[in-house]
């Protein structure tokens, strides 16, 4: 009888030879075949324990793996709002969240093309790292307008460098509004356009939130149907340019360089979007910077401000200056730290300001440069504002300019 093991590892049958008859095996041999088929049995047994827990092991290690801090953070940061997050720019807002070094612990990302809206948001041990909410709607962006833009005066302070279509949110983080093409006119002739409201955690400044911003912002164009040209993402170093006053000749805010604040104590800060955006920008201030480690605070200051909701911020600098306020829209006026200019572009109400920082009769705050009447008085400050408003009418194809009247 062979008692060797087949291929499967299985003993082969006693030999059914024809000397013997089919069957015809002792007790003894049929006893013995049993053994050996019992012994395979448990042979294939211990080798599928084997191999399972072989696979078990490494089940748990790649899931061990994957759940480690550092793993987690790296799949979080490349696949948060659809993978548009530029590498490194996670870092750099998790560490604004006051610990640079918290692990990231979760991320939402949801498109709704039906309700025109984008979002995504990024969570660390710490809080939220950032929040991006994208709308595209006429009565979502108004809403939002409206609440940057305030009746009582209140609005952002400076549009976004680097000629990114935006401004500086007036508490926190950035707007953007690229165009959206892609969406047409709205029932009152508006073009399609995004507003992207952009927050980080903590101590985020506006330099860090520019170029994930703008990559987030190119994503959310590209999954709500925009068909626009992206817009650029700026590199790691965002912080705005500072540059000479002399550097603003030859462009809409060419005015400072004529100004009375100039030479190698004053610098300007030119913040002009490349294309259409709701808002321009460009201010002198001392150089440097203060105790705190920031630029100064602006002395002298031009705006643009693009859209209807201009209207209501013309209404209450008017009545705050006492301007005519007799009508829902006022004239153009100059007072003696502010003035407006008035037109119409792209078919929306569009305003042009200046504002001067004057010496205050109950003490000028310790640090605050300021700019007398004597050396910039009202017919100069016209001047300046007449150049500005001229010059960006002129970029955008405004119509209707309305300065206001010398003397």
């Amino acid at each position: 009888m062979a008692d060797a093991e087949d291929e499967a590892g299985r003993p082969e049958e006693p030999e059914r030879t024809g000397g013997r008859g089919l069957l015809e095996y002792s007790d003894e041999e049929r006893e013995r075949w049993r053994a050996l088929q019992q012994e395979g049995e448990r042979r294939r047994r211990r080798r599928r324990i084997v191999t399972w827990s072989l696979v078990g092991v490494v089940v748990l290690g790649l899931a061990g793996w994957a759940a480690a801090p550092s793993v987690k953070d790296r799949v979080i940061a490349s696949r948060a709002c659809d993978g548009a997050i530029p590498e490194g720019s996670m870092d750099t807002l998790r560490a604004a969240t006051g610990d640079a070094d918290a692990h990231l612990t979760e991320y939402t990302t949801e498109t709704s093309t039906g309700l025109g809206r984008y979002s995504c948001q990024v969570k660390s041990e710490k809080g939220r790292v950032l929040e991006v909410e994208v709308y595209s709607r006429r009565d979502s962006i108004d809403r939002e307008l409206a609440r940057q833009f305030e009746d009582d005066g209140g609005h952002p302070a400076a549009a976004l460098p680097g000629g990114l279509p935006g401004f500086e949110a007036r508490l926190a983080g950035i707007v953007l509004m690229p165009q959206c093409p892609g969406h047409g006119r709205d029932a009152a002739g508006h073009r399609g356009q995004l507003l992207v409201d952009v927050l980080g955690g903590g101590d985020s400044a506006s330099r860090d939130l520019l170029r994930t911003g703008a990559a987030v912002a190119n994503k959310a164009a590209e999954k709500l149907g925009c068909d626009a040209k992206p817009l650029p993402v700026p590199g790691r170093d965002g912080e705005p340019e500072q540059v000479r006053v002399a550097a603003a000749a030859g462009t809409s805010c060419a005015a400072l360089a004529d100004g009375p604040l100039q030479g190698s104590g004053w610098t300007a800060d030119l913040r002009l979007p490349k294309g259409r955006g709701p808002m321009a920008s460009c201010a002198v201030r001392p150089s440097g910077k203060d105790e705190y480690g920031d630029p100064h605070d602006p002395v002298i200051r031009l705006y643009g401000w693009y859209g209807d909701w201009s209207q209501r911020m013309k209404l209450h600098a008017a009545r705050m200056n006492g301007a005519d306020t007799g009508r829902a829209t006022v004239r153009p006026w100059l007072g003696e730290s502010n003035g407006w200019a008035m037109a119409r572009c792209d078919g929306q109400a569009a305003g042009f300001e200046i504002d001067v920082w004057r010496p205050s009769a109950d003490g000028t705050p310790p640090g605050q440069r300021t700019v007398s009447r004597d050396r910039l008085g009202k017919e100069k400050m016209r001047q300046m504002l007449a150049s500005f408003a001229k010059k960006e009418s002129a970029e955008r194809g405004c119509e209707g300019l309305r300065l206001p009247h010398a003397g």
